[in-house]
């Protein structure tokens, strides 16, 4: 292949990867958009489609069916949460400040509206899938690690179970407040911060922002 061929190439398959990744775009917007407005009621892929605007075989192109989309979801959720947390938590020097950080930065996502009616279709979709226990083990992994970094440099004695300890704790209180459709206040948010530090044995040497 001549090199103005294998150029000729590259271009046309970069324009079709680009255009592959604004069409799964539109069809993840329309999907959080169609579960936001049906929410409780399981939303119809025939809904999703009308909404982004594209057909049924270029949804079944990138998606093997409802599920695998409601995961896909969750997973860019879950990486925008992560960089948003990578973020807050780069500021601190202090291993207590990074994890104190993290669990205001992942309980924030229940303090602004739009973020919570969004939060809330997804998580009562998801039950609903086959594949429910893969957001928790798999898609939430990102988060997870984050945090057993910040934990494992504290020097706790188990930073793993520490680490899963903490994960349970705000992930419960996550989801309470979408079930109750509630915000925690800045006091509420505090308890969980210190109940979780003092439950792993770390210190509150946290510098106030």
């Amino acid at each position: 292949m001549s090199t103005r061929v294998a150029a000729a190439v590259d271009r046309a398959l970069v324009e079709r990867q680009r255009e592959a990744t604004e069409e799964v775009e539109r069809i993840l917007a329309a999907a959080v958009s169609v579960l936001e407005r049906v929410a409780p009621a399981a939303p119809r892929v025939s809904d999703i489609l009308a909404e982004a605007g594209v057909s049924n075989k270029a949804f079944y192109r990138y998606f093997s069916g409802k599920d695998d989309l409601i995961l896909a979801v969750m997973e860019r959720g879950v990486g925008m949460v992560t960089s948003y947390l990578d973020h807050m938590m780069s500021k601190e020097d202090d291993p207590a400040r990074r994890v104190a950080r993290w669990i205001e930065g992942a309980l924030a996502q229940v303090g602004e509206p739009r973020l919570t009616r969004a939060s809330r279709a997804v998580v009562a979709q998801l039950a609903a899938t086959a594949e429910a226990r893969v957001a928790d083990e798999e898609i939430t992994r990102p988060m997870r690690d984050l945090l057993f970094a910040a934990v494992g440099d504290l020097g706790t004695g188990d930073p793993r179970r520490d680490t899963d300890a903490v994960f349970a704790t705000v992930f419960g209180t996550l989801r309470h407040y979408l079930a109750v459709d509630t915000q925690p206040g800045p006091e509420d948010i505090e308890h969980v911060v210190s109940f979780c530090l003092k439950g792993i044995g770390a210190s509150r040497r946290r510098r106030k922002s």
